[in-house]
C-alpha cells in the first residue's frame, strides 16, 4: 500500500472513530442536533454507520489489490530484465561461435591456397633454371611454347600472391635470421664456417602470418656443425 492510500485509510478510520464517539455521547433532546424538519424522514444512524464501515472495507480491499498488482508488475519487470540479459548473452556467444567457425574455415582455405602456391612456385623455379640446349634452340616453335607456359605460370603465381596480400597474409622473413622455434621448424642442417651457428641458411617451405598471427610454420635449413661420430 503506498503512502497516499495509507493516508486515506487512516483518515477514514479516524473519522469513523470520531463519528462513533459522537454517537456514544449524543442523547435525544440535548439540543446538540438540529430538530428534524416536518415531513423529513429521520436519519438512520445505524445504517449510515454500516455504510461507512462497508466503504472502509472496500478501500482496504482495493488497496490490497493494488499492492498485489504492483508486486506482480515489479516481478514481471525483473523477469523480463533477466530474460533480456540471458538473450543478449546467448546472442553474443552465437556471434562469437559463428565468427570463430568462419575464421577457422578461412584459415583452412588459406592453407590450401598456400599449398597450391608452393607447387606453382616450384614449377616457376624449374622453369627459371631451365636452359635450352642447342637442339631446343633450333626448334623455335617448341621453345616459344615453353616460354609462354613459363610466363603463364609466373603470372598465376603473382595473382596468388596478390590474393594472399588482400587477405593480409604475409611471408615470414626467415633466411638470414636466427632460428625462432615459435615460427620456424628446422628440417635440416648445413655447415658454413663463415656463417654463425643457428642462422637460417635457406627455406624448405616458406612460413606465413596473418594479422600478426602465425598461419604456417616455416621449414628451414639451419647452419649447424654436425657432430662427427
Amino acid at each position: 500500500m503506498d503512502a497516499e492510500t495509507k493516508m486515506d485509510a487512516e483518515t477514514k478510520d479516524r473519522l469513523i472513530d470520531e463519528f462513533r464517539a459522537c454517537l456514544d455521547d449524543w442523547e435525544p433532546g440535548d439540543g446538540t442536533a438540529a430538530e428534524p424538519q416536518e415531513n423529513e424522514p429521520p436519519v438512520n444512524l445505524a445504517l449510515l454507520f454500516t455504510e461507512l464501515a462497508v466503504l472502509r472495507n472496500e478501500v482496504r480491499v482495493e488497496a490490497r489489490q493494488f499492492k498485489t498488482a504492483l508486486d506482480e508488475m515489479r516481478a514481471l519487470t525483473e523477469l523480463l530484465g533477466t530474460q533480456n540479459q540471458r538473450l543478449t548473452h546467448d546472442l553474443d556467444r552465437a556471434r562469437e561461435a559463428q565468427g570463430a567457425a568462419l575464421r577457422q574455415a578461412e584459415r583452412r582455405l588459406l592453407l590450401d591456397v598456400l599449398d597450391v602456391r608452393d607447387r606453382i612456385a616450384a614449377a616457376v623455379g624449374v622453369s627459371d633454371a631451365y636452359q635450352p640446349g642447342f637442339l631446343a634452340r633450333l626448334a623455335s616453335k617448341e621453345t616459344k611454347v615453353v616460354q609462354g607456359l613459363s610466363a603463364g605460370i609466373a603470372l598465376t603465381l603473382r595473382r596468388i600472391d596478390d590474393l594472399l596480400a588482400e587477405r593480409r597474409v604475409r611471408p615470414l622473413e626467415a633466411v638470414g635470421g636466427r632460428l625462432d622455434p615459435h615460427t620456424m621448424r628446422a628440417v635440416g642442417v648445413e655447415w658454413l664456417a663463415e656463417r654463425p651457428p643457428g642462422e637460417v641458411l635457406s627455406e624448405a617451405r616458406r612460413g606465413y602470418t596473418r594479422d600478426e598471427e602465425l598461419l604456417r610454420l616455416a621449414e628451414v635449413i639451419v647452419n649447424k656443425k654436425e657432430i662427427e661420430s
